[in-house]
């Protein structure tokens, strides 16, 4: 399947198919996405754009434009604390970029300068905690896999900092957390 503007859901609790929440404005791939207790947010990307939007968790319906990222991009990370969404990286349609946005996501607006990465990547992990946001893995400037982490502290603004490195090379990766501990 390629690039799509459907929304599906389930309910953790429960086991079962996806049930259909809504849609994007566009038809999108390589979208990031992160989320409180009441929002998720999704960049809407299958280029280099700088759209942002988002739902209310609690009730079915098409997505709704919260604002822009600082700079137009796609295949980025992305990880949040429940008030603070956080983009990390991406690709600008050129070139590959360490650019770390963030919004507030209880209210809709443009995303704000961050900081920076520690290296120009795309197609990082992003997992969080309530106070730290991390990323890893990803491609860098010559395209090749790399295993670096590096983290952040969501509630206060600035550069990434090393935290370790992934045991191989790679990129693509799917994540998750518990607050804890992170896939």
């Amino acid at each position: 399947m390629g690039a799509v503007n459907v929304i599906e859901y389930i309910t953790i609790a429960n086991t079962g198919n996806v049930t259909d929440f809504g849609d994007l404005s566009a038809i999108a791939q390589f979208n990031s996405g992160l989320s409180s207790p009441t929002r998720g947010i999704f960049t809407i990307a299958t280029s280099a754009v700088n759209t942002i939007e988002y739902i209310t968790i609690a009730s079915t319906g098409n997505s709704t434009d919260f604002g822009d990222l600082s700079v137009a991009r796609f295949r980025t990370g992305s990880c949040s604390s429940n008030t603070r969404g956080v983009f990390g990286g991406g690709h600008s349609g050129s070139s590959r970029l360490d650019v770390i946005d963030y919004i507030t996501i209880s209210s809709a607006g443009n995303a704000t300068d961050f900081g920076n990465l520690t290296a120009v990547r795309e197609d990082t992990a992003g997992i969080s905690s309530p106070t730290r946001g991390v990323f890893g893995g990803g491609l860098n400037t010559d395209g090749n896999e790399v295993n670096i982490i590096e983290y952040i502290t969501i509630a206060s603004t600035g550069n990434a900092t090393d935290f370790g490195d992934l045991s191989a090379s790679k990129a693509y990766g799917g994540s998750s957390s518990n607050g804890h501990g992170g896939l």
